[in-house]
């Protein structure tokens, strides 16, 4: 994998058309760190939960709701983590693929990820939603 390219393939590059990619790159960053954030404070919640529980010693955990479903707040804060670390892994990629296009002077978009990524925060959302009504 090479890194730095010659002057050659930096000059076939509009600035704009770099900085655009760059700025999309960036905000899929974000993205990405926005919800390993979320998925901690979720995984997080179990921690708060526990300590609930102990504040409350003399009433068992299956008589208070949120109390009994505790693991579920847990796998489900991890399963947004990792979503986020494979959204940042994926981001390094479309930067690649994007460069890549804009040498060749091609312009070629990669709808996919979006689609894939309100998706998961419709999902994330939903199975949210659900928790709060169900548990």
């Amino acid at each position: 994998m090479e890194f730095f390219k010659d002057d050659e393939t930096k000059n076939n590059i509009e600035p704009k058309d770099l900085m655009a990619v760059e700025r999309a790159t960036t905000s899929l960053l974000g993205t990405a760190i926005s919800l390993i954030i979320l998925g901690f404070i979720i995984e997080k919640f179990e921690l708060f939960l526990h300590l609930i529980a102990a504040q409350i010693k003399d009433k068992p955990h299956e008589s208070i709701p949120q109390l009994s479903h505790i693991s579920f707040y847990n796998y489900l804060g991890i399963a947004i983590v990792a979503f986020g670390v494979m959204l940042a892994l994926y981001t390094y990629r479309y930067y690649t693929n994007w460069i890549r296009h804009l040498e060749r002077g091609e312009i070629e978009t990669d709808k996919n990820i979006y689609f894939f990524l309100a998706l998961f925060i419709a999902g994330i959302g939903a199975v949210l939603i659900a928790s709060m009504i169900i548990l």
